[in-house]
């Protein structure tokens, strides 16, 4: 007699478990962490001015003042960026029980603030500024453009992360009259700054947990908070002073129930802002360390 087996029935019911699984790096350390302002245009400008380098200053005695040029502050600008996701579900989806959520419509609200807030974070790190067109979306510019005035390079391409290099940026940012106080790279450069510390691993709770974890470096030009960011190149780490950035906001993110055109309720959200970047030459950046 064939034995009769699962291959052959039609009828089994299926097993679906009423978990749902979100997969995914959601982590906004930019977005999230840098103050928030506001903005009055779609290209937003704040002022900045450089003070002249220290000089020898000696008058003579009795000297008639003198007066020379006054150099003006320079201002400098950022185009705002309009951030959207649309969601439809149909009334049908909406009234059957799905597995894993009480409501697929405020499921997918979840998910588009989630996703849209991980492309703001993509957009403050890595974007380039296009002013926009009729057909085309004003892009703004991100913290890796920002930032050109104290870059190391090193002595090549694929080399790791060395203490003296790290240390020599932050000595040029001092120099220039920054305060660093931010290390923001990638998650291999996250772990790159805790390796400098391998010599230094300790066990704790009597011997039980191996700790190799470094959140704040503090270094000879003072404490920096070290995060990583799944947005970030990953051959970069940025040494930055957190108070001299912004995220300017224009319209900030907020969901719209849009007309219903459908059997289904259909729902946007949207959001408009711009980067804010006080003073490059108080941030800094190494390029070209290994991705592996």
């Amino acid at each position: 007699m064939a034995v009769y087996m699962t291959y052959h029935a039609d009828t089994n019911k299926e097993d679906l478990t009423d978990v749902l699984t979100e997969i995914g790096q959601m982590d906004t350390p930019v977005f999230s962490g840098l103050k928030k302002v506001s903005a009055k245009n779609s290209y937003h400008e704040w002022s900045t001015y450089d003070y002249s380098a220290a000089a020898t200053n000696a008058a003579v005695e009795g000297a008639t003042f003198t007066y020379g040029t006054l150099t003006s502050p320079d201002r400098v600008g950022n185009y705002t960026q309009i951030f959207s996701k649309t969601f439809q579900v149909s009334e049908t989806q909406r009234a059957v029980d799905p597995a894993g959520m009480e409501d697929e419509y405020a499921f997918r609200v979840k998910v588009a603030l989630k996703e849209i807030g991980r492309d703001i974070e993509k957009a403050l790190i890595q974007g380039t500024a296009n002013s926009g067109a009729s057909g085309t979306g004003r892009r703004l510019k991100g913290i890796l453009a920002f930032v050109t005035d104290n870059i190391s390079t090193g002595t090549g391409t694929g080399r790791a992360l060395s203490e003296t290099e790290l240390n020599g940026l932050l000595q040029d940012i001092y120099s220039d009259g920054g305060n660093p106080d931010w290390l923001l790279g990638s998650f291999r450069q996250k772990r790159a700054v805790a390796e400098l510390a391998s010599s230094r691993r300790r066990y704790i709770d009597g011997e039980k947990t191996f700790t190799s974890a470094v959140d704040v470096y503090e270094s000879p030009f003072g404490m920096l908070r070290v995060d990583g960011d799944s947005q970030m190149t990953s051959t970069v780490l940025c040494a930055l002073s957190k108070d001299m950035w912004a995220v300017a906001q224009l319209r900030p993110v907020k969901k719209i129930d849009t007309a219903l055109t459908a059997d289904a309720k259909n729902g946007a959200l949207v959001g408009e802002l711009t980067l804010e970047a006080r003073a490059d030459k108080y941030n800094g950046k190494l390029t070209g360390l290994t991705a592996s």
